[in-house]
């Protein structure tokens, strides 16, 4: 081993704040005499060394196998206790009900594909609040680029060992503010029988919560106050699966209810309809909607991470490009994934610009 650049005293109350500090789990620093002789800085946090397993400190995970470490990860990081793991499935209030007392219902509904477009480049000379900015003619390239990259989408074949994928769009949807309703009249025109729906407010750019680490140019109390309302209407307007599994266990024990007062002792329980219909009939696979959103990037950043179920207020971190691609993929049963952020592979580099 290298030999140390200062002396071992120094090193001491580091090993101290291992075994005391949030950076070692009690579970894991529990009954292990740490050694500051051989205590190694690097990435923010310790990896030590310490008489107990011969030499090297080794995590339980090491010992008891995978399985474990799910169970309780916090045995295999330090770092564990600066997030949570945890996923909330009934994030929109449509998860299937798990009460004994409902009915049982599928889960069901197709998948959606959330197409969340960032308009394109807009002249920032002629936008004093941020409204009023119209295309430039680089942003009107921009954005006939995009909207026969989105034509070409629609046109091909998605094939891979998971199945086939033809893709489909249900409707354009698109911010009341100028530059967004430029960029959605031209990808109309690219996909004409694709219905555009009226502007929404709920769909334009603000400030969605004080971002950490700050910005530069702090947004006023004001803004963030109704920035924040409307932008969270926006992502619950928007963003969820696409059938309310709650609502349709209520229908199905009303359902229920009646059929069981008209047969009788006929009467025969869904569920068990269902298991004798499982033996002779293979589930379909659930179809596919693809939803197209012409919006913002503050707008887009933070509906993501909500979608995600990471901290909103990290919202800045994310960067993105004019009439770049960002798609969100919510399953029936809650799942939520990121396909694409930003994408602009359909834009030569000369074309690609953040404002």
């Amino acid at each position: 081993m290298a030999r140390l650049p200062q002396p071992l005293s120094a090193l001491r109350p580091m090993s101290r704040w291992f075994q005391h500090s949030g950076a070692c789990s009690s579970s894991v620093c529990k009954d292990r005499h740490w050694n500051p002789a051989v205590i190694v800085a690097g990435a923010g946090l310790g990896l030590g060394y310490y008489s107990g397993y011969g030499n090297k400190a080794r995590p339980g995970c090491e010992e008891k196998g995978e399985a474990y470490w799910w169970k309780d990860p916090s045995k295999c990081s330090d770092a564990s206790s600066l997030w949570q793991r945890g996923w909330d499935s009934d994030w929109d209030g449509r998860a299937k009900p798990t009460s004994s007392g409902t009915t049982p219902v599928k889960t069901t509904g197709p998948i959606r594909h959330l197409l969340l477009i960032r308009h394109g480049q807009y002249n920032l000379d002629d936008d004093e609040h941020g409204l009023t900015g119209s295309l430039t003619d680089l942003g009107r390239e921009q954005s006939a680029k995009l909207g026969q990259r989105l034509l070409s989408e629609r046109l091909g074949l998605k094939k891979d060992r998971y199945g086939e994928v033809q893709v489909q769009y249900s409707g354009i949807w698109v911010s009341t503010v100028t530059r967004a309703r430029q960029t959605a009249e031209i990808l109309s025109s690219y996909l004409p029988d694709v219905p555009v729906q009226d502007p929404d407010p709920l769909l334009a750019e603000g400030k969605p919560t004080v971002p950490h680490p700050t910005s530069q140019q702090p947004a006023r109390p004001a803004d963030i106050w109704e920035d924040s309302a409307r932008m969270e209407a926006g992502f619950r307007k928007y963003v969820h699966r696409a059938v309310d599994h709650k609502r349709l266990a209520e229908k199905e024990a009303k359902r229920e209810k009646k059929l069981k007062k008209e047969l009788g002792e006929g009467y025969v329980p869904p569920e068990k309809q269902e298991a004798e219909m499982a033996e002779v009939e293979k589930e379909p696979e659930p179809q596919r909607v693809y939803e197209i959103y012409v919006c913002h990037m503050n707008l887009i950043r933070y509906f993501v991470m909500r979608a995600l179920q990471l901290p909103p207020e990290a919202w800045l971190r994310l960067r993105g490009d004019n009439a770049g691609i960002t798609e969100i993929i919510i399953h029936p049963d809650g799942r939520v994934s990121l396909s694409r952020f930003a994408d602009v592979g359909h834009l030569p580099i000369e074309m690609v610009t953040f404002h």
